[in-house]
C-alpha cells in the first residue's frame, strides 16, 4: 500500500497529526479499528486529544504504537509526542477518578471529643447556675415560728406571737404587716377570741413563694354572772 508522504506541521497536536496521516491514507476511523483491532472510541480519543477517554498510559502507549504502525508513521516521533502531552507518569489516570466520599467518623477525632465534652461542662455549668439562681428566688423564705405552739389552750385573752425570718423577708400575721429587727426576729401581740383562733404567719420575698406557718390557739375564759341581791 502506498502511502502519501506530507510535511508535518509540528505546532499541531499528536492528534491533528494522526488525524492527517489517516486521511492521506484514506482510511476512516471505522476501518483503523478493523485494522488495528483498537476500539473505535480510543483512536477517536487519540486524535481529538481527549486523553481522559483513553486507558491507563501504559495501555494507551502500546495502543498509540498499533495505531502509528498500521498508518506507518514514525512510532518513536509520535510516543515522544504523547509523553509530552499527556505525561510520562503512568498512574495520572487515576486522578480522574471519582473522590471517595468521607465519612463522618473520620473526622472524629480525639481532640475534637475533648472539646465537645469541655463545651458540654460548661453549657451544663451554664444552665445549673441560672437552675440555682431561679430556683432560689422563688423558693419561700425561712420562717420559724418559736411561740405560740400549735393547739394549745389559754385563759389569755392576747397571745404573743414570736419568730425569725430569713433574711429580706415580709412578715404578716394574719394579714397585718410585722417589722423585723435586724436579726429577722419578729414579734407581735394577738388578740384572741373565745374558742379556736387560727393564726396564720406568712413570709414573702419578690418574686417568691410564701411560706405559711398556722398555730390553732383555743381560748377558754369561765363566764360567771354576778347577782346583787
Amino acid at each position: 500500500m502506498a502511502f502519501v508522504i506530507r510535511k508535518f506541521d509540528y505546532t499541531e497536536s499528536l492528534g491533528e497529526k494522526l488525524k492527517v496521516i489517516r486521511h492521506s491514507a484514506g482510511f476512516t476511523l471505522s476501518e483503523m479499528a478493523v485494522k488495528t483491532k483498537i476500539r473505535k472510541a480510543f483512536l477517536k480519543a487519540f486524535e481529538a486529544g481527549d486523553y481522559a477517554k483513553l486507558p491507563d498510559p501504559i495501555y494507551a502507549r502500546n495502543f498509540l504504537k498499533v495505531y502509528v504502525r498500521a498508518l506507518g508513521g514514525d512510532v518513536d516521533y509520535f510516543i515522544q509526542q504523547f509523553e509530552s502531552e499527556c505525561g510520562t507518569c503512568d498512574f495520572t489516570k487515576n486522578v480522574h477518578l471519582p473522590r471517595r466520599r468521607a465519612r463522618a467518623l473520620q473526622f472524629l477525632v480525639a481532640s475534637r471529643f475533648v472539646k465537645v465534652f469541655f463545651i458540654g461542662c460548661i453549657g451544663l455549668g451554664i444552665v445549673g447556675y441560672f437552675g440555682y439562681q431561679i430556683r432560689a428566688i422563688i423558693s419561700p423564705p425561712i420562717l420559724l415560728v418559736y411561740e405560740p405552739s400549735d393547739g394549745i389552750l389559754t385563759a389569755d385573752a392576747l397571745i404573743s406571737v414570736t419568730g425569725q425570718a430569713g433574711e429580706n423577708a415580709q412578715v404578716t400575721v394574719n394579714g397585718v404587716e410585722v417589722l423585723l429587727s435586724k436579726d429577722g426576729t419578729f414579734e407581735l401581740d394577738v388578740a384572741l377570741e373565745r374558742g379556736l383562733n387560727v393564726i396564720a404567719i406568712e413570709s414573702t420575698k419578690r418574686y417568691s413563694r410564701p411560706a405559711t406557718e398556722y398555730r390553732r390557739v383555743v381560748l377558754q375564759q369561765d363566764r360567771t354572772l354576778s347577782l346583787s341581791k
